[in-house]
């Protein structure tokens, strides 16, 4: 979708007349085309993406040679509150989601499925968790935080290939996601679960409302 600079400016009205305080509005993750009505409305970009493709159709998943670490499970609503608190702990400031946008991320597909990854030793513990969403023939990755102290074990890698699986039971053609032009080792990770780059970088721009 490319905006109308009419559509922006009413965005950005009713962002800044909501009840709750809000110093700045910021964007999803945009082509160029759409990120152009924005930036003449203003806003600046804050991020590059970098934007991954795996096709899927008739396509099974190599085993994956490396011994899995954690077990997983469905992620409910109740748990939506510990995958905050991993999301916060795996990110940096500014990029951290809430129980209220993990939803929020759940539910920008019409299909969707949540997964947490836990560790049994030296205890069992929350380690990591999935948000994977289907629009039409298309499949989303749409969130995948891992705790730092629990990174570089292989389980980011476990819970890629869980969601690709499930991917295809459900007869999805391809699978997206994107990440930082600068997380080298998200962008390794998804380059040995057969992701490919396309050519589109996208971006992420922001809003701040004048003193």
């Amino acid at each position: 979708m490319v905006p109308t600079s009419d559509q922006v400016d009413g965005w950005l009205a009713a962002a800044y007349a909501a009840p709750s305080p809000v110093v700045a509005v910021r964007t999803g993750a945009l082509f160029p085309a759409a990120a152009a009505v924005f930036a003449e409305r203003g806003f600046v970009v804050i991020d590059r993406l970098v934007l991954l493709e795996r096709a899927l159709h008739g396509n099974h998943l190599p085993k994956h040679q490396q011994h899995e670490t954690a077990d997983l499970r469905r992620a409910r609503r109740r748990d939506l509150e510990t995958m905050a608190s991993i999301d916060q702990s795996a990110f940096r400031p500014g990029w951290r989601n809430d129980g209220v946008s993990l939803a929020a991320i759940a539910n920008a597909t019409p299909s969707f499925r949540s997964r947490l990854a836990y560790v049994r030793r030296p205890h069992s513990s929350v380690a990591g968790f999935a948000i994977t969403g289907k629009a039409g023939s298309t499949g989303y990755l749409q969130r995948i935080a891992v705790h730092p102290k629990m990174q570089q074990l292989g389980i980011g890698r476990q819970l890629v290939d869980d969601a690709l699986k499930w991917l295809i039971r459900r007869g999805t053609s391809r699978a997206l996601v994107n990440t930082g032009v600068d997380n080298f080792s998200a962008l390794a990770m998804y380059e040995r679960a057969s992701f490919e780059r396309l050519g589109d970088e996208l971006v992420i721009l922001e809003h701040r409302q004048k003193p």
